[in-house]
C-alpha cells in the first residue's frame, strides 16, 4: 500500500529517471490528461502510458499512447516493468468497479496517490492509495481522506472532516468541519456542506447546492438551500 503524508510533499532534488518507478493511468479521458500534468509536474514517477477498454490501442492521449487495454495488464505490467497504477476516473463508482477489475488480475500492483503540488495540505494529513488531489484544493487539519478518493480543482475539506472510500469533490466544493462523507458519495461542482453535518453513502450533492441539514444514503439532494431530496439507485453514476 502506497501513502503520502503531507511532510513528504517537500521540494526534492531533482529525481535519476533509470531510478522512478513506471506506471500506468487506467482510462484516458479529460481526468486522465490531469493526472498525466501532475505526473509531469512532481517527476516522481515514470509515466509509460494508458490502458483503457474503449479507446485503440496506440491512439495518443495527451502525448502519450494507449499501450493496451485491461485484458493486456498483466503481460504490460512484465514487459514496462510496471510499479503502479492511477484510475485516471472521475465517477466514483466507475471507479470503483475499475479498481475490483484491477486486483482481480494483478493483485500485485500498487495504486498510486497522485497529489498536485499546488495543493494545500495541513501538516497531520495522509494521503492513502489511489487518491488524486488536484490543483489548490485544500485538505485541512485532522481531515480524514479515504481510499481512492477524488478532490478537484479547488475543493477544500475542513478540519476534522472525513471522505469515506470512493467519495469525491467536485471543482470549487466546499465541505465545512467536522463533516461525514459516505462511501463513494460526490458533493457536486461549487457545491457547499455547512459544519457537523453527514452525508450517506452512494449520494449525489447537487451543483452549487447548500446543504444545512444531515443527508441520508442513497440520495440525489440539491437545492439552495436544499430543498429537493430523491432516493438513487447502487450503481448509478455519480454526476450531478
Amino acid at each position: 500500500m502506497t501513502e503520502v503524508n503531507a511532510f513528504m510533499l517537500k521540494p526534492m532534488s531533482k529525481p535519476n529517471l533509470l531510478k522512478m518507478k513506471n506506471i500506468l493511468i487506467y482510462g484516458a479521458s479529460g481526468h486522465a490528461k490531469m493526472i498525466v500534468d501532475i505526473i509531469q509536474k512532481n517527476n516522481n514517477y515514470n509515466f509509460i502510458g494508458f490502458i483503457d477498454s474503449y479507446k485503440s490501442i496506440n491512439q495518443e492521449v495527451y502525448g502519450y499512447k494507449v499501450i493496451g487495454n485491461l485484458e493486456l495488464l498483466p503481460s504490460l505490467i512484465k514487459k514496462f516493468n510496471i510499479h503502479g497504477i492511477v484510475i485516471g476516473i472521475g465517477d466514483n463508482i466507475t471507479r470503483y468497479r475499475a479498481y475490483k477489475n484491477i486486483v482481480k488480475i494483478a493483485s500485485s500492483l500498487e495504486f498510486v496517490p497522485i497529489i498536485h503540488p499546488n495543493a494545500i495540505l495541513a501538516n497531520d494529513i495522509v494521503i492513502p492509495e489511489g487518491t488524486v488531489i488536484m490543483a489548490s484544493a485544500i485538505v485541512n487539519a485532522n481531515a480524514k481522506v479515504g481510499k481512492f478518493c477524488l478532490l478537484n480543482t479547488k475543493a477544500s475539506l475542513g478540519h476534522d472532516s472525513t471522505m469515506a472510500d470512493f467519495s469525491s469533490l467536485a471543482s470549487g466544493a466546499t465541505v465545512s468541519g467536522n463533516v461525514s462523507i459516505g462511501i463513494c458519495s460526490s458533493i457536486s461542482l461549487s457545491a457547499s456542506v455547512s459544519q457537523n453535518l453527514s452525508i450517506g453513502h452512494h449520494t449525489i450533492i447537487g451543483a452549487a447546492s447548500l446543504v444545512l441539514k444531515s443527508i441520508g444514503n442513497y440520495k440525489l439532494a440539491y437545492g439552495v438551500p436544499i430543498n429537493t431530496i430523491k432516493e438513487r439507485g447502487l450503481g448509478v453514476k455519480n454526476s450531478a
